[in-house]
Protein backbone atom coordinates (compact mmCIF):
# COMPACT_ATOMS: atom_id res chain seq x y z
CA UNK A 1 0.00 0.00 0.00
CA UNK A 2 1.34 3.43 -0.93
CA UNK A 3 2.02 6.06 1.70
CA UNK A 4 2.83 9.76 1.65
CA UNK A 5 5.79 11.78 2.82
CA UNK A 6 4.89 15.30 4.02
CA UNK A 7 1.91 15.46 1.62
CA UNK A 8 4.41 15.79 -1.25
CA UNK A 9 5.60 12.33 -2.26
CA UNK A 10 3.54 9.18 -2.67
CA UNK A 11 5.78 6.13 -2.22
CA UNK A 12 4.76 3.60 -4.85
CA UNK A 13 7.18 0.70 -4.48
CA UNK A 14 10.57 -0.03 -2.95
CA UNK A 15 13.54 -1.24 -4.92
CA UNK A 16 15.23 -4.31 -3.43
CA UNK A 17 18.95 -4.81 -2.78
CA UNK A 18 19.80 -1.11 -2.45
CA UNK A 19 22.87 -0.12 -0.44
CA UNK A 20 23.08 3.12 1.51
CA UNK A 21 19.46 3.34 2.66
CA UNK A 22 16.06 2.57 1.13
CA UNK A 23 15.12 3.63 -2.40
CA UNK A 24 11.52 4.14 -3.49
CA UNK A 25 9.87 4.91 -6.78
CA UNK A 26 7.54 7.73 -5.85
CA UNK A 27 5.12 10.23 -7.34
CA UNK A 28 5.71 13.92 -6.77
CA UNK A 29 2.13 14.99 -6.06
CA UNK A 30 2.87 18.65 -6.75
CA UNK A 31 4.27 18.19 -10.26
CA UNK A 32 2.70 14.81 -11.06
CA UNK A 33 5.95 13.14 -12.06
CA UNK A 34 7.79 10.00 -10.99
CA UNK A 35 10.89 10.59 -8.85
CA UNK A 36 13.31 8.52 -6.83
CA UNK A 37 13.17 8.98 -3.05
CA UNK A 38 16.07 7.66 -1.01
CA UNK A 39 15.79 7.47 2.77
CA UNK A 40 19.09 7.46 4.65
CA UNK A 41 17.59 7.84 8.13
CA UNK A 42 17.91 10.68 10.69
CA UNK A 43 21.04 12.77 10.08
CA UNK A 44 21.87 10.27 7.32
CA UNK A 45 23.31 7.94 9.97
CA UNK A 46 26.45 10.08 9.96
CA UNK A 47 28.61 12.01 12.36
CA UNK A 48 28.71 15.81 11.77
CA UNK A 49 31.89 15.87 9.64
CA UNK A 50 30.94 13.17 7.09
CA UNK A 51 27.39 14.49 7.07
CA UNK A 52 28.71 17.92 6.06
CA UNK A 53 30.83 16.25 3.38
CA UNK A 54 27.70 14.57 2.02
CA UNK A 55 25.84 17.90 2.00
CA UNK A 56 28.71 19.55 0.14
CA UNK A 57 28.79 16.70 -2.34
CA UNK A 58 25.10 16.85 -3.15
CA UNK A 59 25.07 20.65 -3.42
CA UNK A 60 28.04 20.37 -5.77
CA UNK A 61 26.19 17.85 -7.92
CA UNK A 62 23.11 20.09 -7.99
CA UNK A 63 25.27 22.77 -9.61
CA UNK A 64 26.17 20.59 -12.61
CA UNK A 65 23.80 21.47 -15.48
CA UNK A 66 24.38 18.53 -17.83
CA UNK A 67 21.60 16.85 -19.80
CA UNK A 68 23.19 13.40 -19.43
CA UNK A 69 23.40 13.53 -15.63
CA UNK A 70 20.36 12.58 -13.57
CA UNK A 71 19.33 15.52 -11.38
CA UNK A 72 19.34 15.68 -7.61
CA UNK A 73 16.23 17.72 -6.83
CA UNK A 74 16.28 17.96 -3.06
CA UNK A 75 18.22 16.87 0.01
CA UNK A 76 17.34 17.19 3.69
CA UNK A 77 20.29 16.21 5.87
CA UNK A 78 18.26 16.16 9.08
CA UNK A 79 15.74 13.63 7.83
CA UNK A 80 18.18 11.94 5.46
CA UNK A 81 15.89 12.34 2.45
CA UNK A 82 17.25 12.58 -1.11
CA UNK A 83 14.90 13.21 -4.05
CA UNK A 84 16.32 12.46 -7.50
CA UNK A 85 15.20 12.35 -11.10
CA UNK A 86 13.72 8.97 -12.00
CA UNK A 87 14.88 7.79 -15.42
CA UNK A 88 11.98 6.18 -17.29
CA UNK A 89 13.82 3.44 -19.10
CA UNK A 90 16.21 0.58 -18.48
CA UNK A 91 19.60 0.33 -16.78
CA UNK A 92 22.63 -0.86 -18.73
CA UNK A 93 23.03 -3.57 -16.12
CA UNK A 94 19.57 -4.95 -16.92
CA UNK A 95 20.20 -4.55 -20.64
CA UNK A 96 23.41 -6.57 -20.42
CA UNK A 97 21.72 -9.29 -18.38
CA UNK A 98 19.11 -9.69 -21.12
CA UNK A 99 21.42 -9.41 -24.11
CA UNK A 100 24.55 -11.09 -22.66
CA UNK A 101 26.64 -8.89 -24.94
CA UNK A 102 26.16 -6.18 -27.56
CA UNK A 103 27.39 -5.89 -31.09
CA UNK A 104 30.23 -3.41 -31.41
CA UNK A 105 28.17 -0.98 -33.49
CA UNK A 106 25.39 -1.03 -30.90
CA UNK A 107 27.81 -0.46 -28.01
CA UNK A 108 29.47 2.49 -29.77
CA UNK A 109 26.08 4.01 -30.52
CA UNK A 110 24.80 3.44 -26.98
CA UNK A 111 27.85 5.04 -25.36
CA UNK A 112 28.34 7.83 -27.92
CA UNK A 113 27.52 10.63 -25.44
CA UNK A 114 29.28 9.06 -22.46
CA UNK A 115 32.90 10.19 -23.17
CA UNK A 116 31.90 13.87 -23.11
CA UNK A 117 29.86 13.29 -19.93
CA UNK A 118 32.79 11.63 -18.13
CA UNK A 119 35.19 14.35 -19.22
CA UNK A 120 32.71 16.92 -17.91
CA UNK A 121 32.78 15.20 -14.50
CA UNK A 122 36.58 15.22 -14.55
CA UNK A 123 36.64 18.98 -15.27
CA UNK A 124 34.26 19.50 -12.34
CA UNK A 125 36.44 17.33 -10.03
CA UNK A 126 33.73 14.68 -9.65
CA UNK A 127 35.04 11.11 -9.82
CA UNK A 128 33.09 8.56 -11.81
CA UNK A 129 30.65 6.59 -9.65
CA UNK A 130 31.49 2.91 -9.32
CA UNK A 131 30.49 0.47 -10.62
CA UNK A 132 29.82 2.48 -13.77
CA UNK A 133 27.61 -0.17 -15.37
CA UNK A 134 25.07 0.06 -12.53
CA UNK A 135 24.94 3.87 -12.68
CA UNK A 136 23.93 4.21 -16.35
CA UNK A 137 20.35 4.26 -17.63
CA UNK A 138 18.74 4.48 -21.05
CA UNK A 139 15.85 6.96 -21.16
CA UNK A 140 13.47 6.55 -24.07
CA UNK A 141 11.42 9.31 -25.64
CA UNK A 142 7.67 9.24 -25.19
CA UNK A 143 5.89 6.21 -23.74
CA UNK A 144 8.14 3.57 -25.30
CA UNK A 145 8.14 0.33 -23.34
CA UNK A 146 11.64 -0.44 -22.08
CA UNK A 147 10.75 -4.09 -21.50
CA UNK A 148 9.91 -4.74 -25.14
CA UNK A 149 12.81 -2.69 -26.50
CA UNK A 150 15.54 -4.36 -24.44
CA UNK A 151 15.75 -7.38 -26.73
CA UNK A 152 15.61 -5.49 -30.05
CA UNK A 153 18.57 -4.04 -32.04
CA UNK A 154 19.47 -0.47 -31.12
CA UNK A 155 18.93 0.81 -34.65
CA UNK A 156 15.22 0.04 -34.23
CA UNK A 157 14.94 1.95 -30.94
CA UNK A 158 13.12 5.29 -30.75
CA UNK A 159 15.00 8.37 -29.63
CA UNK A 160 16.91 7.65 -26.44
CA UNK A 161 19.28 9.41 -24.05
CA UNK A 162 21.96 7.85 -21.85
CA UNK A 163 21.73 9.14 -18.27
CA UNK A 164 24.41 8.76 -15.58
CA UNK A 165 23.60 8.87 -11.87
CA UNK A 166 26.61 10.81 -10.50
CA UNK A 167 25.89 10.16 -6.80
CA UNK A 168 27.56 7.21 -5.06
CA UNK A 169 26.37 6.06 -1.66
CA UNK A 170 27.23 2.70 -0.15
CA UNK A 171 26.98 1.05 3.25
CA UNK A 172 24.28 0.39 5.81
CA UNK A 173 21.89 2.61 7.72
CA UNK A 174 21.48 1.98 11.43
CA UNK A 175 18.11 0.38 12.10
CA UNK A 176 16.42 2.27 14.94
CA UNK A 177 14.85 -1.00 16.13
CA UNK A 178 18.13 -2.80 16.73
CA UNK A 179 21.45 -2.16 18.43
CA UNK A 180 23.50 -2.18 15.25
CA UNK A 181 25.89 0.79 15.34
CA UNK A 182 27.00 0.63 11.72
CA UNK A 183 26.57 3.85 9.80
CA UNK A 184 26.37 5.03 6.24
CA UNK A 185 29.61 4.93 4.27
CA UNK A 186 29.65 7.81 1.83
CA UNK A 187 31.87 8.01 -1.21
CA UNK A 188 32.55 11.72 -1.62
CA UNK A 189 32.76 12.34 -5.41
CA UNK A 190 34.98 15.38 -4.82
CA UNK A 191 37.84 13.68 -2.97
CA UNK A 192 40.94 14.78 -4.92
CA UNK A 193 42.74 11.50 -4.16
CA UNK A 194 40.34 9.69 -6.50
CA UNK A 195 41.03 11.96 -9.46
CA UNK A 196 43.89 10.27 -11.30
CA UNK A 197 45.26 10.51 -14.80
CA UNK A 198 43.49 7.97 -16.99
CA UNK A 199 40.85 7.23 -14.37
CA UNK A 200 37.92 8.13 -16.64
CA UNK A 201 39.19 6.48 -19.84
CA UNK A 202 39.98 3.26 -17.97
CA UNK A 203 36.47 3.07 -16.48
CA UNK A 204 35.00 3.71 -19.93
CA UNK A 205 37.22 0.99 -21.43
CA UNK A 206 36.18 -1.48 -18.72
CA UNK A 207 32.52 -0.71 -19.41
CA UNK A 208 32.91 -1.19 -23.16
CA UNK A 209 34.91 -4.40 -22.62
CA UNK A 210 32.10 -5.82 -20.49
CA UNK A 211 29.34 -4.76 -22.90
CA UNK A 212 31.16 -6.55 -25.74
CA UNK A 213 31.35 -9.79 -23.79
CA UNK A 214 34.76 -9.48 -22.10
CA UNK A 215 35.43 -10.85 -18.64
CA UNK A 216 36.48 -8.16 -16.20
CA UNK A 217 38.34 -10.54 -13.90
CA UNK A 218 40.88 -11.28 -16.67
CA UNK A 219 41.58 -7.56 -17.04
CA UNK A 220 42.04 -7.28 -13.27
CA UNK A 221 44.72 -9.97 -13.48
CA UNK A 222 46.67 -7.92 -16.00
CA UNK A 223 45.50 -10.14 -18.84
CA UNK A 224 43.49 -9.20 -21.89
CA UNK A 225 41.45 -11.66 -23.94
CA UNK A 226 40.88 -10.25 -27.44
CA UNK A 227 37.25 -9.64 -28.30
CA UNK A 228 35.98 -11.34 -31.41
CA UNK A 229 33.68 -8.42 -32.18
CA UNK A 230 36.64 -6.04 -32.46
CA UNK A 231 39.30 -6.26 -35.10
CA UNK A 232 42.98 -6.24 -34.27
CA UNK A 233 43.27 -2.43 -34.26
CA UNK A 234 40.28 -2.04 -31.95
CA UNK A 235 41.58 -4.67 -29.55
CA UNK A 236 44.94 -2.87 -29.56
CA UNK A 237 43.27 0.39 -28.43
CA UNK A 238 41.41 -1.38 -25.61
CA UNK A 239 44.47 -3.37 -24.56
CA UNK A 240 46.57 -0.22 -24.38
CA UNK A 241 43.96 1.58 -22.29
CA UNK A 242 43.46 -1.28 -19.83
CA UNK A 243 47.00 -2.59 -19.46
CA UNK A 244 49.52 -0.06 -20.75
CA UNK A 245 49.47 3.72 -21.19
CA UNK A 246 46.07 5.34 -20.52
CA UNK A 247 44.69 8.14 -22.61
CA UNK A 248 44.59 11.66 -21.18
CA UNK A 249 40.80 11.89 -21.43
CA UNK A 250 37.79 9.95 -22.59
CA UNK A 251 37.39 11.94 -25.80
CA UNK A 252 40.84 10.97 -27.11
CA UNK A 253 40.32 7.31 -26.17
CA UNK A 254 36.94 7.28 -27.91
CA UNK A 255 38.37 8.96 -31.01
CA UNK A 256 41.15 6.36 -31.30
CA UNK A 257 38.65 3.55 -30.84
CA UNK A 258 36.35 4.87 -33.59
CA UNK A 259 39.29 5.34 -35.94
CA UNK A 260 40.48 1.81 -35.26
CA UNK A 261 37.12 0.18 -35.87
CA UNK A 262 36.78 -0.77 -39.52
CA UNK A 263 32.98 -0.68 -39.43
CA UNK A 264 32.63 2.80 -37.98
CA UNK A 265 30.78 4.00 -41.06
CA UNK A 266 28.16 1.32 -40.47
CA UNK A 267 27.35 2.43 -36.92
CA UNK A 268 23.69 3.50 -36.95
CA UNK A 269 23.12 7.17 -36.26
CA UNK A 270 21.02 8.03 -33.19
CA UNK A 271 17.64 9.55 -33.90
CA UNK A 272 17.54 13.33 -33.83
CA UNK A 273 15.76 14.83 -30.84
CA UNK A 274 13.20 17.56 -31.33
CA UNK A 275 14.87 20.59 -29.74
CA UNK A 276 12.25 23.24 -30.46
CA UNK A 277 9.14 22.87 -28.34
CA UNK A 278 5.89 24.16 -29.84
CA UNK A 279 5.00 27.64 -28.66
CA UNK A 280 1.92 27.59 -26.46
CA UNK A 281 -0.79 30.15 -26.95
CA UNK A 282 -2.45 31.83 -23.94
CA UNK A 283 -5.52 34.00 -23.70
CA UNK A 284 -6.41 36.97 -21.48
CA UNK A 285 -10.03 36.73 -20.31
CA UNK A 286 -11.96 39.57 -21.92
CA UNK A 287 -12.93 41.21 -18.62
CA UNK A 288 -9.23 41.75 -17.80
CA UNK A 289 -8.03 43.32 -21.06
CA UNK A 290 -8.12 46.77 -19.43
CA UNK A 291 -6.42 45.48 -16.28
CA UNK A 292 -2.87 46.88 -16.03
CA UNK A 293 -0.85 48.02 -13.04
CA UNK A 294 2.93 48.41 -13.50
CA UNK A 295 5.03 47.85 -10.40
CA UNK A 296 8.11 46.13 -9.02
CA UNK A 297 6.70 44.37 -5.93
CA UNK A 298 3.84 41.90 -5.81
CA UNK A 299 2.34 40.81 -2.48
CA UNK A 300 -0.37 38.19 -2.19
CA UNK A 301 -1.84 38.49 1.29
CA UNK A 302 -3.77 35.40 2.49
CA UNK A 303 -7.04 35.73 4.33
CA UNK A 304 -6.05 32.72 6.44
CA UNK A 305 -3.34 33.68 8.96
CA UNK A 306 -1.93 30.14 8.88
CA UNK A 307 -1.16 30.36 5.14
CA UNK A 308 2.16 31.79 3.94
CA UNK A 309 1.97 35.08 2.02
CA UNK A 310 3.75 35.47 -1.32
CA UNK A 311 6.29 38.25 -1.96
CA UNK A 312 7.78 38.75 -5.42
CA UNK A 313 10.12 41.56 -6.32
CA UNK A 314 11.31 42.62 -9.76
CA UNK A 315 13.49 45.46 -8.51
CA UNK A 316 17.25 45.94 -8.98
CA UNK A 317 18.18 44.14 -5.75
CA UNK A 318 17.01 41.35 -3.48
CA UNK A 319 17.48 41.53 0.29
CA UNK A 320 17.70 38.82 2.94
CA UNK A 321 17.21 39.44 6.66
CA UNK A 322 14.86 39.22 9.62
CA UNK A 323 12.67 42.26 8.90
CA UNK A 324 9.43 41.47 7.05
CA UNK A 325 9.13 45.17 6.15
CA UNK A 326 12.69 45.54 4.80
CA UNK A 327 13.79 42.09 3.56
CA UNK A 328 12.44 40.28 0.53
CA UNK A 329 13.28 36.91 2.04
CA UNK A 330 12.59 36.80 5.78
CA UNK A 331 14.92 34.77 8.01
CA UNK A 332 13.06 34.61 11.31
CA UNK A 333 13.78 31.49 13.35
CA UNK A 334 10.60 29.61 14.26
CA UNK A 335 8.79 28.61 16.38
CA UNK A 336 8.73 31.84 18.33
CA UNK A 337 10.11 31.43 21.84
CA UNK A 338 12.72 33.16 23.96
CA UNK A 339 15.59 31.07 22.61
CA UNK A 340 14.66 31.44 18.96
CA UNK A 341 13.85 35.13 19.35
CA UNK A 342 17.33 35.71 20.78
CA UNK A 343 18.83 33.90 17.78
CA UNK A 344 16.70 35.91 15.37
CA UNK A 345 17.83 39.15 17.01
CA UNK A 346 21.43 38.24 16.19
CA UNK A 347 20.48 38.62 12.53
CA UNK A 348 20.37 42.03 10.89
CA UNK A 349 17.14 43.50 9.56
CA UNK A 350 18.83 43.25 6.16
CA UNK A 351 21.70 40.81 6.47
CA UNK A 352 22.76 40.28 2.84
CA UNK A 353 22.08 41.99 -0.48
CA UNK A 354 21.88 40.37 -3.93
CA UNK A 355 22.43 42.56 -6.99
CA UNK A 356 23.21 42.27 -10.70
CA UNK A 357 26.71 43.08 -11.92
CA UNK A 358 27.86 42.32 -15.47
CA UNK A 359 24.77 40.17 -16.05
CA UNK A 360 25.56 37.98 -13.03
CA UNK A 361 23.93 37.67 -9.62
CA UNK A 362 26.28 38.84 -6.84
CA UNK A 363 26.07 38.93 -3.04
CA UNK A 364 27.33 41.37 -0.45
CA UNK A 365 27.25 41.21 3.32
CA UNK A 366 25.14 43.81 5.14
CA UNK A 367 22.44 46.18 3.94
CA UNK A 368 24.45 47.92 1.24
CA UNK A 369 25.63 50.73 3.54
CA UNK A 370 27.40 48.73 6.24
CA UNK A 371 28.20 45.19 7.42
CA UNK A 372 25.73 42.84 9.09
CA UNK A 373 25.71 42.20 12.84
CA UNK A 374 27.74 38.99 12.71
CA UNK A 375 28.71 38.23 9.12
CA UNK A 376 27.45 36.03 6.31
CA UNK A 377 29.03 33.15 4.42
CA UNK A 378 28.44 31.74 0.93
CA UNK A 379 29.54 28.11 0.53
CA UNK A 380 32.15 28.49 3.27
CA UNK A 381 33.54 31.81 1.98
CA UNK A 382 32.88 34.98 4.06
CA UNK A 383 31.05 37.77 2.26
CA UNK A 384 32.20 41.38 2.53
CA UNK A 385 30.16 44.60 2.36
CA UNK A 386 32.24 46.22 -0.38
CA UNK A 387 33.32 43.46 -2.77
CA UNK A 388 30.49 41.54 -4.48
CA UNK A 389 30.80 37.74 -4.71
CA UNK A 390 29.38 36.07 -7.81
CA UNK A 391 26.71 33.45 -7.11
CA UNK A 392 27.43 30.09 -8.81
CA UNK A 393 24.69 27.84 -10.17
CA UNK A 394 23.28 27.67 -6.66
CA UNK A 395 24.75 28.22 -3.19
CA UNK A 396 24.28 27.86 0.55
CA UNK A 397 24.05 31.26 2.27
CA UNK A 398 24.57 31.24 6.04
CA UNK A 399 23.76 34.31 8.11
CA UNK A 400 25.78 34.72 11.30
CA UNK A 401 25.88 30.94 11.93
CA UNK A 402 22.18 31.21 12.80
CA UNK A 403 20.20 30.78 9.59
CA UNK A 404 21.07 28.82 6.43
CA UNK A 405 19.26 28.93 3.12
CA UNK A 406 19.82 27.70 -0.41
CA UNK A 407 19.76 30.42 -3.06
CA UNK A 408 18.78 28.92 -6.41
CA UNK A 409 18.98 30.93 -9.65
CA UNK A 410 16.79 29.60 -12.47
CA UNK A 411 18.34 29.99 -15.90
CA UNK A 412 16.39 31.81 -18.59
CA UNK A 413 14.95 29.92 -21.55
CA UNK A 414 16.80 30.54 -24.80
CA UNK A 415 13.61 31.15 -26.78
CA UNK A 416 10.11 32.29 -25.82
CA UNK A 417 7.90 29.34 -24.93
CA UNK A 418 4.55 31.11 -24.86
CA UNK A 419 2.56 33.86 -26.53
CA UNK A 420 -0.69 35.70 -25.77
CA UNK A 421 -3.07 35.54 -28.71
CA UNK A 422 -5.03 38.68 -27.76
CA UNK A 423 -2.16 40.77 -26.35
CA UNK A 424 -2.84 43.55 -28.89
CA UNK A 425 -6.18 44.20 -27.17
CA UNK A 426 -4.56 44.63 -23.74
CA UNK A 427 -4.23 48.27 -22.66
CA UNK A 428 -1.02 47.89 -20.63
CA UNK A 429 2.59 49.00 -21.28
CA UNK A 430 4.71 48.03 -24.26
CA UNK A 431 7.34 45.32 -24.27
CA UNK A 432 10.46 45.61 -22.09
CA UNK A 433 13.60 43.51 -22.49
CA UNK A 434 14.61 41.03 -19.78
CA UNK A 435 17.82 42.52 -18.30
CA UNK A 436 19.70 39.33 -17.32
CA UNK A 437 19.90 35.67 -18.42
CA UNK A 438 17.80 34.45 -15.49
CA UNK A 439 14.13 33.64 -15.05
CA UNK A 440 14.10 34.05 -11.28
CA UNK A 441 15.96 33.42 -8.04
CA UNK A 442 14.24 31.51 -5.26
CA UNK A 443 15.33 30.86 -1.68
CA UNK A 444 14.74 27.73 0.34
CA UNK A 445 15.55 27.51 4.08
CA UNK A 446 18.01 24.78 5.10
CA UNK A 447 18.80 22.92 8.33
CA UNK A 448 15.13 22.56 9.24
CA UNK A 449 14.32 26.29 9.30
CA UNK A 450 10.72 27.18 8.53
CA UNK A 451 9.60 29.58 5.81
CA UNK A 452 7.77 32.69 6.96
CA UNK A 453 6.68 33.70 3.46
CA UNK A 454 7.35 32.73 -0.13
CA UNK A 455 9.91 35.13 -1.51
CA UNK A 456 11.44 35.18 -5.01
CA UNK A 457 13.41 37.63 -7.15
CA UNK A 458 11.57 37.72 -10.46
CA UNK A 459 13.30 38.59 -13.74
CA UNK A 460 10.99 36.85 -16.21
CA UNK A 461 8.99 34.01 -14.62
CA UNK A 462 8.93 31.46 -11.82
CA UNK A 463 6.83 28.29 -11.90
CA UNK A 464 5.03 26.71 -8.98
CA UNK A 465 2.69 23.88 -8.05
CA UNK A 466 0.49 22.89 -5.11
CA UNK A 467 1.19 19.84 -2.97
CA UNK A 468 -1.48 17.52 -1.58
CA UNK A 469 -1.99 19.86 1.40
CA UNK A 470 -2.55 22.88 -0.87
CA UNK A 471 0.85 24.44 -0.10
CA UNK A 472 2.74 26.32 -2.79
CA UNK A 473 5.96 24.71 -4.06
CA UNK A 474 8.42 26.63 -6.26
CA UNK A 475 9.53 24.76 -9.37
CA UNK A 476 13.32 24.37 -9.16
CA UNK A 477 13.46 21.11 -11.15
CA UNK A 478 15.01 22.60 -14.27
CA UNK A 479 12.78 20.48 -16.51
CA UNK A 480 9.21 20.19 -17.71
CA UNK A 481 6.43 22.75 -17.64
CA UNK A 482 5.12 24.12 -14.36
CA UNK A 483 1.42 23.77 -13.51
CA UNK A 484 1.28 27.55 -12.96
CA UNK A 485 3.67 30.47 -13.37
CA UNK A 486 4.12 34.03 -12.14
CA UNK A 487 5.48 36.33 -14.87
CA UNK A 488 7.05 39.76 -14.90
CA UNK A 489 6.18 40.93 -18.39
CA UNK A 490 5.98 44.45 -19.83
CA UNK A 491 6.56 45.91 -16.38
CA UNK A 492 3.54 44.12 -14.87
CA UNK A 493 2.93 40.94 -12.89
CA UNK A 494 0.94 38.12 -14.48
CA UNK A 495 -0.37 34.73 -13.36
CA UNK A 496 -0.60 31.90 -15.88
CA UNK A 497 -2.52 28.65 -15.41
CA UNK A 498 -1.29 25.61 -17.32
CA UNK A 499 -2.59 22.63 -15.40
CA UNK A 500 -3.50 23.40 -11.81
CA UNK A 501 -5.75 20.70 -10.38
CA UNK A 502 -8.16 23.42 -9.26
CA UNK A 503 -8.49 26.47 -11.53
CA UNK A 504 -7.58 29.88 -10.19
CA UNK A 505 -10.68 31.80 -9.15
CA UNK A 506 -10.55 35.59 -9.59
CA UNK A 507 -13.01 37.51 -7.49
CA UNK A 508 -16.11 35.53 -6.70
CA UNK A 509 -16.82 33.84 -10.01
CA UNK A 510 -14.25 34.37 -12.76
CA UNK A 511 -12.31 31.18 -13.44
CA UNK A 512 -8.80 31.37 -14.87
CA UNK A 513 -8.87 28.07 -16.71
CA UNK A 514 -6.08 26.13 -18.35
CA UNK A 515 -4.37 28.09 -21.08
CA UNK A 516 -5.37 31.48 -19.69
CA UNK A 517 -3.20 34.26 -18.30
CA UNK A 518 -4.19 37.06 -15.93
CA UNK A 519 -2.61 40.53 -15.57
CA UNK A 520 -2.59 41.19 -11.83
CA UNK A 521 -3.82 44.44 -10.30
CA UNK A 522 -4.60 45.77 -6.81
CA UNK A 523 -8.02 44.92 -5.47
CA UNK A 524 -8.18 41.50 -7.07
CA UNK A 525 -8.87 38.44 -4.95
CA UNK A 526 -7.32 35.16 -6.08
CA UNK A 527 -8.15 31.68 -4.98
CA UNK A 528 -5.08 29.50 -5.56
CA UNK A 529 -5.70 25.95 -4.43
CA UNK A 530 -8.11 26.27 -1.54
CA UNK A 531 -6.80 29.60 -0.19
CA UNK A 532 -7.77 33.21 -0.88
CA UNK A 533 -5.19 35.96 -1.48
CA UNK A 534 -5.57 39.73 -1.83
CA UNK A 535 -3.39 41.30 -4.53
CA UNK A 536 -1.20 44.27 -3.61
CA UNK A 537 1.27 45.86 -6.06
CA UNK A 538 3.85 48.54 -5.34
Amino acid sequence: MSRRLDDRYELLDELPHVTGGRLFRARDLAFDEIVGVKQLGPNCGLEPVPRQQLENTIRHLQCLPHRNLSRVYDFDAQTGLIVQEWVQGISLLDLLRRRRELAVGEALLLLSTLPATLDFLAREAVPIPRPLLGKLYVEFAGDSGAESLAGTPLDSWPTFCLKLNPLSLRGLITDATCDDNSSTVVVDPRQPTEIQEGYGPRELALLLYELLGGRIREVDNRRYSPLSSLREAGNAVLRRELLAMPHADCASFWRDLLNAHADTNRIPSPAKEETVAPIRQYHIPEEFLSCARPGTVLNLEPTNSHVLPVHLTAGPRFTVGRSAAMADFVTRILPENDTNDARTNRLSRVHAVLEIHDRQITLRDGNGNGPSLNGSVLDGQPLTPNHPTVLPQRGRLTLGEEFALDVIPLAAAETPEWQIDNLDAWTGPGEKAVPVPYRALVCRPADGHATTRHGAWLFADVGFAMDAAGRMVWDTRGRGRSPATFHYYRGCFWLRNDSLAEPVLVGRETVLGRGEILPLAPGQTLRIGSELFAVRIE
